[in-house]
């Protein structure tokens, strides 16, 4: 385990104050650290309506890494918290609960974009997590020291700002760190837009943290404490960047202890998820897991790198299994998202876990929303991910064309010759597959746009792959804005959603033109080849239904036993579709996974 440091009292730092002037440091020689998830305005879409929700698991393994260290730390999770729930149950008084929760949620928007504009009447209509009110009186009781906020996306940076200034109006000697994946890669921008906040934390948080508690007690020297930015007589100062953390078990077994986890199990079952998966009796007990940090590949438009890193970090698989041990044993959970970004990179490791589940007789099943490595999957591999409870496997060729794999995307050494043979494995095995695709590159051009479309839809129609294509999105700190920006092919735009009611927030995005497309004539392409792949997949999964009585049956049954009168008939099918008939293979296996 990592150790506390012994360093001597260093000089006291000065951090600046939302009025500009200086601030001497209060020592304090046991603070107390709360770890928040503000309240945030979130994604609508099809399916699942209304927010995405999942446990916070970078704040519980940084609380968890502290606890452990004698450290007072606490999580406050603004969704999970203050006028939402009473107890583990939702609260009947507050009324954007009366009724189902989601069709309060989705009701105003439906299928249709929202325009800034309009918007501005409505923050309070789409806010989601525990009242700015309710933040405030808990900030007010809990009285900590230091507090810690997770900035994990762009689109949520403003209330990410708003929450910062609220703790520095409620504690103006407290100290404000920002950290997660979106902070990382615009820091400065932070720091410039929110005078509340101290210190922004880049990459793993666990190490950062706990210097900066050092920090507080008087043991160091912020200067000391390596990759954070921080406001030193108005300038922002980087630190030298820290070398990552190779063995992840060294941050202990995570504390769920830290978290009122039935709140999120409640949330799951009323429709409230984090991500999409196979609906069982059971199933909303579901949990995100990373059994690995950061990625070799260099794939152009991905910013996990800035967070992360490229170098692949694991944990042992001793401890994987324990974990899941403890989670399936002592919380019950029966699904689990492996959040990995290469969960089979390393592949004796990957075996070597797939044996352990079953050597332990854990049961759960489990899904890779952040998809897989092609030619990294073999037969034998296939053969155990279906064995262990595997609901679907996502692999990410990202193109059809193999000439923007290798030239413009970056990612070598995938080969679409190695994509079709997991394709074709994967429907020989009875595993269920999708797939990520992305069109409209700088470099690309429509008909290598159309060749990418081409493939996905016969993989589709041949392998029962569902297709999911997004339009290309540089986000700042990647190579691809990189080259977008300098070549004039950038289009930046304030945002709310686009036509198919995908975001419900406004923010800044960053899209692709180039003399043969724009946004908007990529975003009808890709309307349209969603629209066709969804009208192929519901039509299999008929003849699917019509082959197998027993199937339908099951599925008629769960209509009518999870139907909501307070939703249409029309959202009452499509969750039908996203929940079980899109899970061609798993759904033949409900009894078997409901047993589990």
């Amino acid at each position: 385990m990592l150790n506390k440091s012994n360093l001597p009292l260093g000089s006291v730092d000065i951090v600046t104050t939302p009025n500009n002037l200086g601030r001497p440091l209060q020592i304090v020689d046991n603070p107390k650290v709360l770890l928040v998830r503000p309240p945030q305005l979130f994604y609508f879409g099809v399916w699942p309506k209304g927010p995405r929700l999942g446990l916070p698991i970078g704040l519980l393994s940084i609380a968890t890494f502290l606890k452990n260290m004698g450290i007072d730390a606490e999580i406050y999770d603004c969704f999970v918290e203050g006028d939402t729930f009473v107890g583990d149950r939702f609260n009947p008084n507050n009324s954007i609960f009366s009724g189902n929760l989601v069709k309060q949620w989705i009701r105003n928007f439906e299928d249709s974009g929202v325009t800034p504009e309009d918007i501005k009447n409505k923050n309070e209509m789409l806010h989601f997590g525990a009242s700015w009110n309710q933040f405030q009186k808990d900030l007010k009781r809990l009285q900590p020291d230091i507090v810690g906020l997770t900035n994990l996306f762009r689109e949520n940076t403003n209330e990410t700002i708003k929450a910062a200034d609220l703790i520095r109006e409620v504690l103006p000697e407290a100290v404000i760190i920002v950290g997660g994946p979106n902070a990382s890669a615009l820091p400065d921008y932070i720091l410039d837009e929110s005078p509340a906040v101290d210190i922004i934390g880049l990459g793993d948080g666990e190490r950062i943290m706990l210097e900066i508690v050092e920090w507080v007690q008087g043991k160091r020297s912020l200067s000391t404490i390596e990759s954070t930015v921080y406001r030193d007589s108005n300038k922002n100062v980087r630190t030298p960047k820290r070398e990552l953390l190779t063995d992840l078990d060294e941050l202990g077994h995570i504390d769920y202890g830290l978290l009122k986890i039935e709140r999120y199990f409640t949330y799951e079952r009323n429709g409230i998820m984090a991500r999409n998966k196979l609906s069982y009796d059971g199933s909303e007990r579901s949990v995100s897991l990373v059994t690995s940090r950061g990625c070799p590949y260099k794939c152009s438009f991905c910013s996990i790198h800035i967070h992360a890193g490229r170098k692949y970090r694991r944990y042992s698989v001793e401890h994987v299994l324990d974990h899941l041990e403890n989670l399936t044993k002592n919380h019950e959970v029966r699904h689990i998202h492996f959040e990995d970004d290469n969960l089979t990179l390393d592949r004796n490791r990957f075996m070597e876990l797939m044996h352990g589940i079953l050597d332990r007789r854990l049961k759960f099943t489990w899904d890779t929303p952040n998809g897989t490595f092609a030619n990294a999957l073999d037969e034998e591999m296939m053969l155990l991910i279906k064995k262990t409870g595997c609901t679907y496997l996502i692999v990410a060729p990202e193109s059809g064309d193999q000439w923007v794999i290798d030239n413009v995307i970056g990612k070598q050494p995938l080969t679409l010759e190695n994509v079709m043979r997991i394709f074709k494995l994967a429907k020989k095995i009875g595993v269920d597959m999708q797939a990520f695709y992305i069109i409209g590159f700088p470099r690309e051009t429509l008909k290598q746009i159309n060749t990418t479309l081409k493939f996905a839809m016969n993989a589709l129609k041949k392998y029962d792959v569902l297709p999911h294509v997004a339009m290309a999105r540089a986000d700042p700190g990647t190579d691809l804005f990189a080259e977008a920006q300098m070549n004039g092919h950038l289009v930046t735009d304030v945002t709310v959603s686009n036509t198919g009611g995908v975001h419900s927030d406004m923010f800044t995005r960053h899209l692709i033109k180039n003399k043969e497309f724009d946004p908007e004539s990529l975003a009808k392409i890709n309307e349209a080849f969603h629209r066709t792949a969804i009208r192929i997949s519901s039509f299999k999964t008929l003849k699917r239904l019509l082959r197998h009585p027993s199937l339908a049956l099951s599925s008629m049954f769960y209509f009518i036993n999870n139907f909501r009168k307070s939703e249409t008939i029309r959202d009452n099918i499509i969750k039908l579709f996203f929940c079980r008939l899109f899970y061609l293979n798993s759904l033949s296996r409900i009894t078997e996974f409901e047993k589990k």
